[in-house]
């Protein structure tokens, strides 16, 4: 599959854009290895695993106000198939592979920096979004 005009949707939501900071956008598959060592020589002794895990993140644009941030923010939790873990179906590009991959993922704890606030609005500075996955085949 070709590059399909989007970098990631979460479920059925699309992230637009907007809410990309492009040159902060970054993905990856991680591989993963399990009790690999090194010997007494200073060799690598890997146990590669099969399944690996995909990791994407961004920052948002700075100075998003509240309602800029409620439909991206309500969008991405109404995907939730899991509240408590945010456990989501996120599908991001993999320049590796020129492809998308499709996993389960969670969204790490985000913190949010208020940069203005008054009794009509609340302005965040820029902020880090991250899915990480829980781990799969990549194709």
């Amino acid at each position: 599959m070709a590059y399909g005009g989007f970098l990631i949707k979460v479920g059925d939501y699309t992230v637009p854009f907007r809410y990309i900071e492009a040159k902060k956008f970054k993905c990856g598959i991680k591989g993963q290895d399990l009790d690999s060592y090194r010997d007494a020589n200073g060799i690598l002794h890997r146990e590669a695993l099969q399944n690996v895990a995909i990791k994407v993140e961004w920052e948002t644009p700075g100075d998003i106000n509240e309602a800029a941030l409620r439909p991206v923010m309500d969008g991405i939790r109404a995907q939730y198939s899991n509240a408590t873990e945010k456990k989501a179906l996120v599908t991001a590009w993999m320049p590796e592979l020129g492809d998308y991959v499709t996993m389960e993922c969670y969204l790490p704890d985000i913190e949010y920096t208020i940069d203005y606030a008054d009794e009509t609005t609340v302005e965040y500075s820029s902020f880090r979004l991250a899915f990480v996955g829980y781990g799969g085949s990549v194709n």
